[in-house]
């Protein structure tokens, strides 16, 4: 229960922060990410998603997973 012992007239209580563990992502980074987007047959996107899915799990960001696995992979072999 909330102490209200301390408002003021009308005032709602303050919010209090908790730490979401359910949400949790060990992936974050430093900086922010920017959202990268690209037209593509729906052929290919299919194909990609359920290569993502199969890779990674059929789960949120599988596919930012796969696409960072492909750049990583890209980098590597220009060097």
């Amino acid at each position: 229960m909330a102490n209200t012992s301390l408002l003021k007239k009308g005032a709602p209580p303050p919010r209090e922060r908790a730490t979401n563990i359910i949400h949790a992502d060990p992936r974050k980074s430093e900086a922010k990410n920017k959202p990268l987007q690209v037209m593509i047959p729906p052929e290919i996107f299919d194909a990609f998603s359920a290569k993502a899915g199969e890779t990674f799990g059929f789960s949120k960001g599988s596919k930012s997973q796969l696409f960072l696995t492909m750049w990583e992979s890209y980098i590597s072999m220009k060097r």
